[in-house]
């Protein structure tokens, strides 16, 4: 699968909200090491399609942990190997 060109560098200079909500806060059906009160950490990028969503520290090492994950935009599985995961700065 062909990674996104992303030049993280950018990414991660962004002026970002201090406290950025996790995206998983309002999940309908629960994400694993998702902790509700968590400011996001990281932003997370897809194999398939680049950035996706902004999670919080706690959901990012359950993702990791987990080796496979299913993709919600193209509806396939990919190993968490192909994702990256880019820190976002907060003051």
């Amino acid at each position: 699968m062909v990674q996104p060109d992303i030049d993280e560098d950018v990414v991660v200079d962004l002026d970002f909200e201090p406290v950025i909500a996790c995206e998983g806060r309002d999940h309908n059906r629960g994400m694993s090491g998702h902790i509700p009160d968590a400011p996001g950490a990281f932003m997370v990028i897809s194999p398939c399609h680049g950035p996706k969503v902004i999670q919080c520290a706690p959901r990012v090492a359950a993702m990791r942990f987990s080796g496979l994950l299913h993709c919600s935009v193209c509806r396939m599985e990919h190993l968490v190997e192909e994702y990256r995961f880019l820190p976002i700065k907060g003051e």
